[in-house]
């Protein structure tokens, strides 16, 4: 299956004058950009299509979009298999056998997978790399950074995705569209945490997105160890001091 690496975020000023790069998938770890990381975890699983970052990175490379969705549907755009990886090119731990155990968890049929990481595995794993937490009936998880997604349900899904894009500074509009029900069970999970299953957050998005989604936890936190900050980026000398300056 094709792979879309998303390689378009750009570092925050700090981060970029700190490491000398523009771009979150060119900073270096272990003597190599991170995307090359990433390209390294991935390659056995099929061509990859690299969404944003230096042009120069792969032979299959298209320009970023102005946001997520644009970037994804950039990508979307390329991919010839009837489901493709989507990864971010910022995982500086990422390895094939975390990658390889993700796919085999993945059932066909499914419109999108998404992985989800213990919180305590991933904070005792990588200290000091701060993660958004989600605390679940089930406990309370980090997210993941790839997903496999079936191309043609992707497709049509995708403009479901723009207009929820464009109203995320329309509360009212959004609600109307998403489903005012799911907003209150979300806003319900923040106070009351643990009230909210896994397998709601499922049907929900299922719902919002017109196609099966499913929430896998996985034991690899590497999956969601990606470098957002200046902060996650020097907490990376806990693990090669020889690396940063």
């Amino acid at each position: 299956m094709d792979v879309v690496i998303l390689a378009g975020g750009r570092c925050p000023p700090d981060l970029a004058e700190y490491s000398g790069v523009e771009h979150r998938a060119m900073l270096p770890f272990r003597g190599k950009p991170m995307v090359e990381i990433v390209f390294e975890a991935t390659r056995h699983v099929g061509s990859a299509i690299v969404v944003g970052g230096p042009a120069t990175l792969g032979e299959r490379h298209v320009e970023a979009g102005e946001n997520f969705i644009e970037s994804l549907a950039a990508g979307l755009a390329e991919v010839l298999s009837d489901r493709f990886l989507l990864v971010t090119a910022d995982l500086p731990f990422l390895t094939s056998e975390a990658v390889d155990d993700f796919i085999a968890r993945c059932s066909p049929g499914t419109m999108l997978t998404y992985p989800i990481v213990d919180a305590d595995v991933a904070a005792e794993k990588y200290p000091g790399m701060k993660r958004t937490v989600v605390a679940l009936r089930e406990g309370a998880f980090t997210g993941g950074n790839l997903a496999v997604i079936d191309s043609a349900l992707m497709r049509r899904s995708l403009p479901i995705m723009r207009r929820a894009y464009a109203y995320r500074k329309s509360p009212l509009k959004l609600a109307a569209m998403v489903g005012f029900g799911t907003l209150a069970r979300l806003a319900l999970a923040r106070v009351f945490p643990k009230s909210l299953r896994i397998s709601s957050l499922e049907r929900a998005v299922s719902r919002f997105l017109d196609g099966p989604v499913v929430a896998i936890p996985t034991r690899y936190p590497e999956i969601g160890a990606d470098i957002d900050n200046l902060e996650q980026y020097r907490a990376l000398a806990a693990f090669d001091a020889n690396e940063l300056r």
